[in-house]
């Protein structure tokens, strides 16, 4: 069951799970399957239907090498956000510390352009690698890529593999800056809860959990699935949420903040039927 893989532990079933170790193998999954294909990292950012999904899911996150080279390193999509910013820390290394808080893999990062206020992926992205539904290779150059809030912008059809990040020696302070993330993130997030991340983005001008603590939906419970009372952009399941029941709790707080400050709320996370 796709649940048992979900960071919000809630899924059905589909065609078939792939999880492929290296691009090559990926290349050669892709000219073999006529399958409709879903291709996810480590299901972080999704919510997944908790009937059948008529697709093959290919899971990238056992392609997660990591070479550093000149200022530069080349990593695959499948590696950890949090794994990759622990050895560039042990290397004396700056990078995407900022994104600790962030959960996932790269690929899904560079997919999303993820980021905090201060900073996103693709303020350090060089070049992206990515195969097409044949297996065939398509490099994508950071100079010709719009990415955008949440959105990098990543042509349709194509599967991110890898990318080349610049890099910099990091500061002495660089392992204060993560524990001082960490110990914010411990203090804001609800860390050990089944969610998968912000829910909405930041409308223009406004931040979502302010705008969804307004209307009132901090700690609302539809079914299994509440809003985090810790963090109002965080859906949380409490162990026997449905599908449903979160969909039905994101609709409620959209209509309520629409309602009252007469902006609709964009999901962040992904929603897969």
């Amino acid at each position: 069951m796709l649940r048992d893989l979900s960071f919000l532990k809630i899924g059905g079933t589909c065609n078939a799970v792939f999880e492929p170790t290296s691009t090559s193998d990926l290349q050669q999954l892709l000219k073999k399957t006529n399958d409709n294909i879903l291709c996810l990292g480590a299901m972080s950012n999704v919510l997944l239907y908790d009937g059948h999904i008529d697709k093959s899911v290919i899971l990238t996150k056992k392609m997660n090498n990591i070479r550093f080279s000149n200022n530069q390193v080349f990593v695959e999509a499948g590696c950890s956000i949090a794994s990759f910013i622990k050895i560039c820390v042990d290397n004396n290394i700056s990078c995407i510390e900022d994104m600790l808080c962030i959960p996932g893999t790269i690929g899904g990062a560079i997919i999303m352009n993820a980021g905090i206020q201060s900073f996103e992926i693709f303020d350090v992205v060089k070049s992206i690698q990515c195969l097409d539904r044949n297996g065939n290779t398509v490099i994508l150059q950071r100079d010709n890529c719009s990415p955008q809030y949440r959105n990098g912008n990543i042509p349709a059809g194509l599967i991110v593999t890898s990318c080349i990040l610049q890099t910099k020696k990091a500061d002495n302070d660089l392992r204060q800056k993560i524990s001082n993330i960490m110990k914010k993130r411990n203090q804001t997030q609800p860390i050990g809860s089944f969610t998968c991340g912000s829910t909405f983005k930041n409308p223009t001008g406004y931040k979502a959990w302010e705008l969804i603590d307004s209307v009132g939906c901090r700690g609302m419970q539809i079914g299994g699935a509440a809003v985090s009372d810790l963090h109002c952009n965080f859906i949380i399941n409490n162990g026997n949420a449905t599908f449903s029941d979160v969909i039905q709790l994101i609709n409620t707080i959209k209509q309520r903040v629409y309602a009252k400050h007469g902006i609709v709320l964009e999901e962040e996370i992904r929603i897969i039927t």
